[in-house]
C-alpha cells in the first residue's frame, strides 16, 4: 500500500504514532419543516429545554477542565456560556420559530448560517476563528433537541488514538482531549488561534490543522504519524519512516523534559546580562499560563478580543472587568495593553466600517480609534480605572506620525480629568509607548521616543511594509525575510536610538520567538522579548546558552554581509560552533 503524506499547519508541537478514530459531526439541516400555530409554544418550550441541558454541559465541561488543566483555560468555555445566555442570538432563534412556524432545527440552522457568514467575512485570522465558537455553542443546542443520545462501546471510549475530524469544536475538544486517550489530533479546518489549538496545547497534544480533506482520505483504523511541529502527516506509512519518527518522537519527549525545568530558571546569558522574556496573549486567563512557561510579565495583550464577546459594541464595565482581572493575576509583573487594532482587515459588523479596497493601508488600529474618538475614550476610561495596582501599561498600535502622539496625549488627559472630578482612584503617571509597525515610525524613531515612555518593534507587521511583501500570498511570501539585511539595519537603528535615549524597547513579533532571530537582537542590545508563551522556553534556553559579547561581536560583523542566507549561515557558523546548546531546543520544535 502507497502511503500519502499531507502538510496542515503544526499548531501543538509533538509527535503522536496511533490509529485514526474519526468523529462525527453535527449537520445542520437545510429543509424547514413547517409546524401549526398551536404547536409553537410547545416548540418553544422544546427549545428552551435544550439550551437548559446545554448550559448543564457547557458548566460541566467547563469544570472537568479547570480540574484537569487549570482555570487559565476554562475561559473558553465561559465565551461559550455568555454566547449561550446572549439575548439578541436566543431571540432571533425564538423570532423565526414565532414567525416562520417552524422546528427549531431549522431556526437554529437558519442562525448559524447568519453568523458562519458574518464572520467569514472578516479577514484577520484571530476573528474568523472566533466563528467555531458560535458553531459550537449552536450545534449543542441542536444536538440536545433530540431527547435520547446514542451510547459509545466502552472500550471505544478508552482506546488510545488520533482524532480525525473535519473540524472539531471546542466543547468536542475538551471532552474528547480531556479523557487523556488521544495522541494526537488532524483537523481539515483551523488555525493558529483557534481554542481547539490552544486547548490542544495547554493539554501538549500534537495537533495538526488545515489539512483541508484529511477526514475525507482516511478510514477508521488507519495508522497514522502526526507532527505537530512541522505541520505533517504521513498515512500507513512503512517501517522504515515508522522507526525514523519513533525515534524523533523520544527526542522530542525528552526535549519537553528539559523544556520544564528551563521555564524555572533565571534569564541571564552565560556571562550574566539579564534579558526578560514576555507573553503575548489574547486573553486574561491565558495569564498563569504564560507564567508558568516561564514569562515574567504581559508583552502585549490584544484588547480587541474583547468585541467578540457580544454581538453589540462592549461597554466600559466590559474592559473594565478584563483590564482589572489582567492587572490582578499579573501583579506586581507589569501588563502592556495594546488599545484596540480594529478596522481594515479587522472589520466586525457591530462597527459599521465600510469595506475598504486595500484595507492592510486603510483605517485600522489608531486611525480607527482617533475618528471614533469617544469609543476610544471608553476603552481609555477603562485602563485607567484598572490602573490603580500601577502595573498596566498602555502601548499604541500603527502609529505613523508625531502628531498622533499629541492628539492620544489629549485625550488621556481629558479622560483623566474627568475621574478626578469623579474622585475616581487610577495611576497618575500610567506608562504610554507605541508600537513602530511602519516604516515612517521607524525612520521617525529619534522624535517618537522622546514623546513616549517606551516603544515596542512589531516585526510582522514592519517587515511586510518594509519589504512591500504580503507574508501571506504564496507568490511573494518567498520575499518576507526577518534577516534581509536592510531588515536588520532598520531594528538595530531603532534599538540603539531607544537605548541611547534611555528609554525601554521590546521586540514583539515572530522574530522574538525564533532562536536565530532573537540571538540576532540580543546582539543589538535588546532586553525584552514579547512571543506566544509556547516558545519562551526555548528562547530561555538559546540566550541562556550564548554569551552577550560574542552575540554582539558576531552580529556587528554580520551586517556588512549581502543577502539575509549568507548572514543566516555567518551566524550559525559562528554561534553554533562555541554555542551549540542555543539551537538544538530550536531545531526540535
Amino acid at each position: 500500500m502507497e502511503y500519502i503524506r499531507l502538510r496542515g499547519i503544526g499548531v501543538s508541537p509533538g509527535i503522536a504514532i496511533g490509529e485514526v478514530h474519526l468523529t462525527e459531526k453535527v449537520v445542520f439541516t437545510s429543509r424547514k419543516e413547517d409546524i401549526a400555530p398551536s404547536q409553537v409554544e410547545n416548540e418553544l418550550n422544546r427549545l428552551c429545554r435544550a439550551i437548559d441541558r446545554t448550559k448543564k454541559e457547557l458548566v460541566r465541561i467547563k469544570d472537568q477542565i479547570k480540574q484537569r488543566v487549570g482555570e487559565e483555560h476554562a475561559f473558553i468555555f465561559e465565551a461559550h456560556i455568555m454566547i449561550l445566555e446572549d439575548k439578541s442570538l436566543r431571540n432571533e432563534i425564538k423570532a423565526s420559530i414565532k414567525q416562520e412556524k417552524c422546528r427549531a432545527e431549522w431556526a437554529i440552522s437558519r442562525a448559524h448560517d447568519k453568523y458562519q457568514k458574518i464572520f467569514e467575512s472578516i479577514d484577520d485570522e484571530y476573528f474568523r476563528q472566533r466563528k467555531s465558537d458560535v458553531s459550537d455553542v449552536l450545534s449543542k443546542v441542536y444536538r440536545n433537541l433530540a431527547a435520547a443520545k446514542k451510547k459509545k462501546k466502552k472500550e471505544d471510549e478508552e482506546k488510545d488514538k488520533i482524532l480525525v475530524a473535519h473540524d472539531l469544536l471546542p466543547s468536542e475538544a475538551a471532552t474528547k482531549l480531556g479523557k487523556g486517550n488521544v495522541l494526537g489530533l488532524a483537523i481539515d479546518m483551523g488555525g493558529q488561534t483557534s481554542h481547539t489549538a490552544i486547548l490542544a496545547r495547554s493539554l501538549n497534544i500534537p495537533t495538526v490543522v488545515g489539512l483541508r480533506n484529511i477526514s475525507q482520505r482516511v478510514k477508521e483504523g488507519d495508522y497514522l504519524i502526526l507532527d505537530g511541529t512541522d505541520g505533517e502527516i504521513i498515512i500507513n506509512p512503512p517501517m522504515a519512516i515508522k522507526k525514523e519518527f519513533l525515534s524523533k518522537k523520544k527526542k522530542y519527549d525528552d526535549y519537553r523534559k528539559e523544556l520544564q525545568k528551563t521555564a524555572k530558571l533565571r534569564s541571564t546569558t552565560l556571562d550574566e546580562v539579564n534579558f526578560m522574556p514576555l507573553a503575548n496573549i489574547e486573553l486574561p486567563e491565558e495569564v498563569n499560563m504564560a507564567f508558568s512557561l516561564g514569562a515574567e510579565g504581559i508583552g502585549l495583550f490584544r484588547s480587541e478580543f474583547i468585541y467578540l464577546q457580544s454581538q453589540s459594541l462592549p461597554t466600559e464595565e466590559d474592559h473594565f472587568s478584563i483590564y482589572s482581572q489582567l492587572a490582578r493575576e499579573a501583579h506586581p509583573a507589569p501588563v502592556y495593553i495594546r488599545t484596540v487594532d480594529l478596522g481594515g482587515e479587522k472589520n466586525l459588523p457591530q462597527l459599521k466600517i465600510e469595506k475598504e479596497p486595500n484595507p492592510a493601508l486603510g483605517l485600522r488600529a489608531i486611525r480607527f480609534s482617533l475618528r471614533d474618538k469617544d469609543l476610544f475614550k471608553i476603552q481609555i476610561r477603562a485602563i485607567l480605572r484598572a490602573s490603580s495596582l500601577k502595573n498596566l501599561r498602555v502601548l499604541i498600535p500603527m502609529v505613523t506620525e508625531f502628531e498622533e502622539i499629541g492628539e492620544i496625549k489629549m485625550l488621556f488627559e481629558e479622560v483623566k480629568d474627568e475621574l478626578r472630578s469623579s474622585k475616581v482612584k487610577f495611576d497618575e503617571h500610567l506608562p504610554l509607548g507605541v508600537m513602530i509597525e511602519v516604516p515612517a515610525a521607524a525612520a521617525l524613531t529619534d522624535v517618537l521616543v522622546e514623546e513616549v515612555d517606551y516603544l515596542s518593534i512589531g516585526t510582522n507587521d514592519l517587515i511586510q511594509y518594509y519589504l512591500a511583501v504580503d507574508r501571506s500570498n504564496e507568490f511573494v511570501s518567498y520575499l518576507y525575510k526577518p534577516l534581509h539585511p536592510s531588515i536588520l539595519r532598520l531594528i538595530k537603528f531603532i534599538i540603539e536610538t531607544a537605548r541611547r535615549k534611555g528609554k525601554e524597547i521590546t521586540v514583539c513579533g515572530e522574530m522574538a520567538a525564533d532562536p536565530l532571530s532573537a540571538i540576532i537582537l540580543l546582539g543589538f542590545g535588546l532586553r525584552k522579548f514579547s512571543m506566544n508563551p509556547i516558545f519562551i522556553p526555548r528562547i530561555k534556553n538559546a540566550l541562556r546558552s550564548v554569551e552577550y559579547k560574542t552575540a554582539k561581536n558576531v552580529v556587528q560583523r554580520a551586517m556588512s554581509l549581502k543577502s539575509a542566507q549568507e548572514i543566516e549561515e555567518y551566524i550559525i557558523e559562528k554561534i553554533l560552533v562555541r554555542h551549540p546548546e542555543a539551537f538544538l531546543m530550536g531545531q526540535i520544535t
